[in-house]
């Protein structure tokens, strides 16, 4: 655990040497919410209480993370093998575990600092509700779309050989998330086929679905069994392939 700790530190140093880098990419959702709540503020959701800008918060959240996981934790992670720095680091006495949960743990700690940065700048520009009671339900599907992330890396990873092949593979996962997940623009915006496609195509409009539901509704986690099931369904088999591909890999 120290050893995990003494890395984690030494990685946010890196972070914070690459800040202009680190700082544009958290900072765009929040720039996109100030931009947004005032573009859609007069428009309402058909058969909702809530407005558009309502549901804004709990979409641009996932955009962080998204960011957070796949493009900053996944580039230096494939930046790490290409180099050799994992077999470095391996000889100093820390394992794989220890080194890939080190750098998550350092993103995670500016991901972290982003949201609430965005939670605060939403709280001083618009009256979005903010779910002070449902805190719990929050955090669980905070992780889950965390886990499903990680689990998009560690595939990807498996079957990348070169960091710019990760990071070009991981913008058009990061894009195809953002903006047909319905987290940059309301699925209720789209055009119906597109909101259909949607949901066979692209499994973090589930999440969205559930983060909206426990934010802005203040809903029970446990009315998106089924949105959180999926996803961690997905995650459990993105790992499994990836572990499998590894150790093919290993082998040869």
């Amino acid at each position: 655990m120290n050893k995990m700790i003494v890395f984690s530190k030494y990685q946010t140093k890196l972070l914070l040497r690459n800040y202009k880098t680190t700082a544009i990419g958290f900072l765009m959702p929040v720039l996109m919410f100030v931009i947004f709540s005032n573009v859609f503020s007069d428009i309402d959701i058909t058969g909702s209480q809530f407005t558009i800008v309502d549901y804004l918060l709990p979409a641009f959240i996932p955009i962080i993370i998204i960011n957070a996981v796949i493009v900053i934790y996944g580039q230096y992670l494939a930046l790490y093998e290409e180099q050799g720095n994992l077999l470095k680091y391996r000889l100093l006495g820390l394992n794989h575990v220890t080194i890939s949960f080190g750098i998550f743990l350092a993103t995670l700690i500016f991901q972290i600092i982003a949201i609430l940065l965005l939670v605060i700048t939403a709280m001083i520009i618009s009256d979005v509700p903010i779910p002070f009671d449902n805190v719990l339900s929050v955090i669980i599907v905070l992780t889950v779309i965390n886990l499903f992330q990680y689990a998009i890396v560690y595939l990807v990873s498996a079957v990348t050989t070169k960091s710019a092949t990760y990071q070009s593979i991981a913008l058009i996962l990061f894009n195809f998330q953002m903006f047909l997940g319905g987290l940059t623009f309301p699925p209720e915006m789209f055009p119906k086929f597109l909101h259909t496609l949607v949901e066979f195509i692209n499994p973090i409009y589930y999440g969205l679905i559930a983060m909206r539901g426990v934010w802005t509704e203040k809903a029970s986690v446990f009315s998106y069994y089924q949105e959180l099931g999926l996803l961690l369904i997905l995650t459990t088999v993105f790992i499994v392939f990836a572990t499998i591909i590894k150790r093919k890999k290993a082998l040869i």
